[in-house]
């Protein structure tokens, strides 16, 4: 990692002991109440959890850093969660989401997908993918529990995600959110001549000299340089989200061939 990531304003990456040390530092700068707003869950909920969906009967075990976000804000995390998809990810919440199966659809019960959000409007979760015991990927489930599509390589990576695309904007003086469609996002593989997305990011990032960020991944790229980062969502083939920046000119430049080799348009 360079050092000029180092002396930025971009959350570290670090080891699970310093977790929540580092994600309440950077949502801290931006919000000095959210650590006195947040509440973790009882260990009586967590287990309670825990039967319901079945976890001790398939010997799983939670990813750590989702353990270190129970415990800090299992009960309420102040909206963290909720930053990239609308629904409910309290404990009480999931609790319930867990009772409503097995009262109504026990036969839903997913011995390899286990949820910890639901989804808005009830028509499925992002879940832990345990085919992947040690550090399971994030996926996307249907109202049965069954797969729908990749999410996030990681839990740790997704809360820094959900932080960044929340505060990040709260950086810098000027900011261009904006969004393409499934057309639009075809269109631009074949204008920068590539066949994935993550060529079509890194070609744009080394161009401008921006720096991949830890906490992206295929779905999610987040870039820095000094004085302006961006934030990028791809999910559906399609691509969304945030370019914020201090130096007048620089940004204006460099935001307006975001925007025409990207295919999107602004939404402010």
């Amino acid at each position: 990692m360079s050092a000029s990531i180092k002396n930025s304003r971009i959350p570290l990456a670090g080891t699970y002991t310093d977790l929540y040390e580092r994600l309440s530092n950077y949502i801290s700068r931006f919000d000095k109440n959210w650590i006195n707003e947040i509440k973790g869950a009882k260990k009586e909920d967590i287990d309670t959890l825990k039967h319901l969906n079945q976890m001790n009967q398939y010997d799983y075990h939670y990813p750590k850093a989702y353990e270190i976000y129970l415990n800090y804000m299992g009960v309420n995390d102040n909206g963290l969660l909720n930053t990239q998809i609308p629904g409910y990810a309290s404990v009480s919440e999931i609790i319930e989401s867990y009772e409503g199966i097995h009262e109504e659809q026990p036969e839903t019960l997913s011995g390899q997908y286990i949820h910890f959000f639901q989804k808005e409007l009830f028509d499925g979760q992002l879940s832990f993918d345990f085919t992947q015991i040690d550090n399971p990927q994030i996926v996307m489930t249907d109202e049965d529990s069954q797969f729908v599509s990749y999410f996030a390589d990681n839990f740790e990576k997704f809360l820094f995600q959900c932080a960044f695309s929340k505060y990040e904007k709260l950086s810098y003086e000027e900011c261009i959110t904006f969004a393409g469609s499934s057309r639009m996002f075809k269109e631009a593989l074949k204008n920068n001549n590539v066949l994935n997305v993550s060529d079509m990011i890194n070609n744009f990032s080394g161009k401008y000299g921006f720096q991949k960020v830890w906490f992206s991944d295929r779905n999610h790229y987040i870039g820095f340089k000094e004085g302006i980062s961006f934030y990028i969502d791809s999910r559906n083939d399609s691509l969304r989200g945030f370019i914020v920046g201090d130096v007048e000119q620089q940004f204006a430049n460099i935001s307006h061939s975001f925007l025409k080799e990207l295919c999107v348009n602004p939404k402010n």
